[in-house]
């Protein structure tokens, strides 16, 4: 039955994610053509104003394309199990669990789908707007950012640029699939509420985030400071910091960790409503 669910909301939602990804890949090509198309300013204390605008108006056009997404697939899955349409999802015969897991699924891929899309965009638009917004030399170029990274990661990152590409792949999924559980969790939560559920929603949506922000801080703070109070005295040259590679290092798997207790916790929360707290009144 898992099966059937994730076909059907397969094909119930893919339309507007995919008409976003759609639009995304449209205008960063459009732009990137707009780009070749430019030249750098005359002077080196100018800016080419059209190319900062257009780059300005791209990012903030992503910015809402993937706001838009993630907004779908909070609407989806309050407007599927919390309103009308609820009524009939739960009285098939499914459990909690295979609902939650089958727009868990489906969800999460969209916003992972949507995040690799951006950081695409953002790659290719910096190659190609960046050397015409300013009078410097910038040959940016595919192979000369790969080998930099090559070069840096290790300092950068604290690990070597393979490991730190795969690890920023799991790093992104397990991103996504939190995100959505803290959506699915908020919107589970908003519907304790008599009235105004949407508006609850948000409200707990704000809550929660603020909340696990909050603590992953406290928790992540006083390692991170001791780091760089310890090794910060040993940098005089202007070079990258010898603990910067660990620092990073450690930032990403702290985040990580705390993506999957976020994600895990959500999830609880939430399959627990479903099943013990239902409210569609």
């Amino acid at each position: 039955m898992l099966k059937k669910l994730l076909k059907h909301e397969w094909k119930e939602t893919w339309r507007i994610p995919a008409l976003a990804c759609a639009l995304m890949i449209i205008l960063t090509l459009v732009s990137v053509i707009c780009f070749t198309r430019m030249s750098p300013p005359a002077n080196a204390d100018e800016l080419n104003a059209g190319a900062f605008v257009l780059m300005m108006f791209y990012v903030l056009t992503i910015s809402c394309v993937s706001v838009v997404v993630s907004i779908y697939i909070a609407v989806r899955f309050y407007k599927n199990l919390y309103t009308d349409e609820g009524y009939l999802m739960h009285t098939l015969p499914v459990t909690p669990r295979q609902l939650l897991v089958s727009k868990l699924t489906v969800g999460s891929l969209w916003s992972f789908l949507v995040t690799i899309l951006t950081l695409w965009a953002v790659f290719l638009i910096m190659i190609f707007g960046l050397p015409v917004m300013v009078k410097d030399d910038l040959n940016l170029s595919f192979t000369l950012l790969v080998n930099y990274a090559k070069e840096y990661s290790h300092a950068l990152f604290g690990m070597s640029l393979p490991v730190f590409t795969v690890f920023m792949f799991f790093y992104f999924l397990i991103s996504a699939v939190s995100n959505v559980l803290i959506v699915y969790g908020a919107v589970s939560l908003g519907q304790m509420f008599s009235k105004h559920k949407v508006m609850a929603s948000i409200l707990c949506y704000i809550g929660v985030t603020i909340i696990i922000q909050t603590l992953t801080s406290l928790a992540m703070t006083p390692y991170l400071t001791k780091m760089v109070v310890t090794h910060v005295g040993n940098s005089t040259s202007l070079e990258i910091p010898e603990f910067m590679g660990a620092f990073m290092r450690n930032t990403f798997i702290f985040s990580l960790v705390a993506c999957v207790l976020t994600g895990i916790g959500c999830y609880i929360l939430s399959e627990y409503l479903m099943k013990k707290q239902l409210n569609l009144d």
